[in-house]
């Protein structure tokens, strides 16, 4: 899970061509600053686009980390 300073690293981010913020700018902005990031490898990737993919997403890595729903 990402802290709540990333939706800060993403203001500070520009948009893509296509208008959208791209996550791993904004977590190198983070790791630029100092936080340490962890990840979990999932069987399985998802994209992230909508909060519906957001959910999916943290449920994937709930399962994986054990803690469930």
């Amino acid at each position: 899970m990402l802290p709540e300073d990333v939706f800060h690293a993403c203001a500070l981010l520009r948009p893509s061509a296509e208008g959208e913020y791209q996550l791993s700018e904004a977590v190198g902005l983070l790791v630029r600053a100092g936080y340490e990031v962890e990840t979990v490898r999932l069987g399985e990737r998802v994209n992230v686009n909508t909060p519906e993919d957001v959910e999916q997403a943290s449920e994937l890595v709930r399962e994986e980390s054990g803690t469930g729903s």
